[in-house]
């Protein structure tokens, strides 16, 4: 692969590989170092005669499978961010969204298995078919359907759940007093 055909790679496809890696990582540094890595390879060891859709989905399934290494290695297995400390952790990762429902979701998306994650960003965020999935995941097109069908079960019940305990706490007002209290 010549300069010009990875720079054109590199901004046709970084913004998906990002966003994917940032799904599964959970962490914008962390995602960052997915897509290096996955954009190196992309320079040193692609597989030749690889155009449009086959590039996308070479991407795609190297970026799936650098999330997953990511996670064997042994310091993400027995490091939680959050047991670092408030004043560390900062320094590490970045809110996801603003917005509470926003950061709700993407938490409730955070918690379901890899298999179903990866399935759900591909259709929803990257707007991506069933067909296209099994394509580019190397699984039958059937199994995109079953794990989009047990990821939707699975956050219906997690924002069920969320959205119940939201709604038995009492309102409070921008000074502290509930605002039915005068």
């Amino acid at each position: 692969m010549d300069n010009r055909e990875y720079r054109a790679a590199v901004d046709r496809f970084g913004d998906t590989v990002f966003r994917i890696a940032l799904a599964q990582t959970h962490s914008h540094a962390d995602a960052e170092d997915v897509m290096q890595t996955v954009f190196l390879k992309l320079y040193t060891k692609a597989p030749e005669n690889l155009a449009g859709d086959q590039l996308k989905y070479w991407l795609i399934r190297v970026t799936v499978n650098e999330c997953r290494s990511f996670w064997r290695n042994l310091w993400h297995r027995r490091v939680d961010l959050r047991d670092i400390g408030e004043a560390e952790a900062g320094a590490f990762t970045e809110p996801a969204f603003e917005a509470k429902p926003h950061e709700e979701l993407y938490q409730a998306l955070g918690c379901l298995p890899e298999k179903c994650r990866v399935v759900v960003h591909l259709f929803y965020f990257e707007d991506m078919s069933c067909a296209e999935i099994a394509a580019a995941l190397g699984i039958k097109e059937p199994t995109v359907r079953t794990r989009l069908v047990r990821a939707r079960k699975m956050l219906k019940q997690q924002l069920k759940e969320a959205w119940e305990d939201e709604q038995s706490q009492p309102i409070q007002s921008h000074d502290g007093r509930s605002p039915c209290s005068c």
